[in-house]
């Protein structure tokens, strides 16, 4: 039995748009299973969705700053272009979701899943993604700056192009690529499959060249 919820006695607060409302409603009387939430372009914000099942939803261009999707499912959801700064993802379920351009800054992403995410050209400055997954996730072109991924998992995923995140402390960084990444970061980080080979300070700043991102400071 699927520990998320999908009926409207579920929500915990609705949108404070009457069409996001609708929509948010209309997703609820499909009862078929190829059912998804259609919320392109609505605005959502006050709206708390935690733990439902929103696997699929498409949200791009959506407004949704500030809403709350704790332990939500949004697996292979579409959040291009979405506005989400200050959104609550914390222990959500983001597996595959296609975030390309959303603005996020500030968000919390504590211990969420976001296995193989599409972040490129994504504003997240300020995010919190402490133990999140990131494994396999693409970040190129991201805004990272102050962004704090403190033990987050970070295995072959994609940061380059532009500032790199400020705390990475305890993150597990193997094979990431880090072509035209730039920025000072805090380690120390873990660089081995294992986790268990630590590298700060000039170190860690070696390694970070080796691996074609030569203007990555590391301060801590």
């Amino acid at each position: 039995m699927s520990r998320y919820k999908r009926a409207g006695g579920d929500v915990f607060r609705w949108p404070d748009s009457p069409d996001a409302r609708k929509a948010l409603q209309e997703w609820f009387a499909d009862a078929s299973a190829t059912a998804y939430l259609s919320g392109d372009f609505l605005d959502f914000r006050g709206a708390d969705l935690s733990r439902l099942d929103l696997a699929g939803a498409y949200l791009s261009n959506s407004h949704l700053a500030g809403v709350r999707f704790e332990e939500a499912n949004l697996g292979d959801a579409n959040l291009t272009n979405a506005e989400l700064r200050g959104a609550d993802f914390s222990f959500a379920d983001l597996a595959k979701a296609e975030m390309v351009g959303c603005s996020a800054g500030k968000a919390l992403f504590r211990s969420a899943r976001l296995f193989a995410v599409q972040l490129d050209d994504a504003v997240l400055e300020g995010a919190d993604f402490r133990h999140a997954i990131l494994n396999s996730a693409k970040l190129y072109k991201t805004d990272l700056r102050g962004a704090n991924l403190e033990l987050a998992s970070l295995r072959w995923c994609t940061l380059g192009g532009t500032s790199m995140p400020t705390v990475l402390t305890g993150a597990r960084m193997f094979g990431c690529q880090f072509e035209g990444a730039k920025g000072a970061v805090v380690g120390p980080v873990l660089v081995d499959e294992e986790a268990t080979r630590s590298l700060g300070g000039a170190e860690l700043e070696a390694w970070f060249s080796g691996q074609g991102a030569e203007h990555v400071q590391v301060v801590g």
